[in-house]
């Protein structure tokens, strides 16, 4: 009776907006009042990113001495609570969001679900390497994943876009898992905070879905040229993004044939000075149709040009080309060929930076 009296205030608690303390007896608890007090802890802190990640530690820590109970609370209030540092970080950047629940809430996230140990059932001792290590930073924590453990998901996923799936994933684990906790829970039906948990992580579940196949048709490794040997380190240019249909994208905005030299104007001054620019071309982008970009980017002034090429295996290092139109090296090709053999062709006949000439 007294261990179900203990449930039952919990789940009360939890679902509060503020801090209730459980009282602990003398019997063994298995861990739960200990529990509580890191929730309480976590709500009178803000319920900051990274409170939560202290919360998830400490839960960790306790789990060795839960029974089976004390593991399906622990469950339950993770995932739950977990929905309030995503919600905070949910309008900001992907930069941001990784910085911030990259090494706090995510690794819960994407981790098996909480339960106890049982003598003929141990957890999978491969768990652990979902979560960070120790002076590991954001990006280094999820280009190990995406390198290891996470393969499948996105290991054919260029950096730049591993927290876009990263962060889909969590949702998605998030929204499968708060489910079956709260389905779980006999006492969860009297109080509706927990469906609305529900429901809004199945929200947040819907808006991920709605771009994250875009994102990850965008981050396959095969949108860039592959690079060699005459090709250098990514020097951080100013960029564009160049469409099938000869449009320039520039953060995020579109500009046609009426305003892209205005916009490569602007885009070669981004960093406080004239100078080069990046492009990021498909490999198989005719010589014919990258003469008449540069044409273009003379026009606005930029005279070199950087193309952005991937090195040929993970983690897809962002590595450069140089081209430029009437000057450098020049390769024997046709109009016809495609960048991706010009550059090949560089590869054999060139040293790392040289210019290669197109025209």
């Amino acid at each position: 009776m007294l261990r179900l009296a203990l449930l039952a205030f919990a789940v009360v608690a939890a679902c509060s907006e503020e801090p209730i303390g459980v009282s602990r007896d003398e019997v063994n608890d298995y861990n739960y009042g200990e529990l509580q007090t890191a929730v309480d802890k976590f709500v009178t802190g803000g319920r900051t990113p990274q409170a939560y990640g202290e919360l998830a530690r400490t839960t960790l820590a306790l789990r060795a001495g839960m029974d089976r109970a004390t593991a399906e609370q622990a469950e339950l209030k993770l995932v739950v609570l977990a929905l309030g540092p995503v919600q905070m970080m949910s309008t900001k950047p992907m930069s941001e969001q990784v910085d911030v629940l990259a090494l706090t809430v995510w690794p819960t996230l994407i981790a098996d679900e909480i339960e106890a140990d049982e003598i003929l059932r141990k957890r999978d001792a491969r768990a652990a390497e979902l979560l960070p290590k120790p002076g590991e930073t954001a990006t280094g924590y999820l280009q190990r994943l995406c390198g290891a453990q996470l393969a499948a998901e996105c290991k054919q996923v260029v950096p730049e876009y591993q927290g876009h799936v990263i962060a889909a994933l969590a949702t998605r684990r998030a929204t499968e898992r708060v489910r079956i906790a709260v389905a779980d829970c006999l006492m969860c039906s009297t109080e509706p905070g927990w469906h609305e948990a529900v429901r809004n992580w199945e929200l947040l579940d819907r808006v991920t879905a709605g771009w994250i196949a875009e994102i990850e048709r965008k981050a396959d490794p095969a949108n860039w040229p592959i690079a060699g040997t005459s090709s250098e380190k990514d020097p951080g240019l100013p960029e564009a993004e160049v469409t099938p249909a000869g449009e320039f994208i520039i953060g995020g905005q579109r500009h046609g044939a009426t305003t892209r030299l205005d916009a490569l104007r602007d885009l070669r001054f981004m960093q406080g000075k004239n100078g080069p620019i990046a492009l990021h071309l498909r490999p198989e982008v005719s010589l014919a149709q990258v003469k008449g970009l540069l044409a273009d980017t003379r026009k606005a002034g930029v005279t070199k040009v950087a193309v952005i090429a991937r090195a040929p295996h993970y983690p897809w290092e962002r590595r450069v080309y140089w081209l430029a139109e009437g000057g450098g090296t020049r390769p024997s090709l046709r109009p016809v060929d495609s960048l991706q053999l010009l550059l090949h062709t560089i590869d054999h006949i060139a040293t790392p930076g040289a210019v290669a000439r197109v025209d």
